[in-house]
């Protein structure tokens, strides 16, 4: 049976409570990126809305145009 070792601590080991040094033009990239999937899926569901009304419009407009049987 193998023990696990936990890492050395060693200055070039990051742990997750070590913060990342970002320029200002990477933290700019990031919010460009944000930005655009941001606006891709905003189209996204307003065409999916759109989808939705005007098959719901179809689908009341055909209920209502059919000729009644006696």
């Amino acid at each position: 049976m193998s023990v696990i070792r936990p890492m050395p601590k060693t200055e070039s080991t990051m742990t997750q409570h070590q913060p990342v040094i970002l320029t200002a033009a990477e933290i700019q990239d990031i919010e460009a990126r944000a930005h655009a999937m941001r606006a891709a899926a905003m189209a996204d569901a307003l065409r999916a809305l759109g989808r939705g009304t005007v098959n719901l419009v179809l689908k009341l407009s055909a209920r209502f145009a059919r000729p009644r049987t006696a």
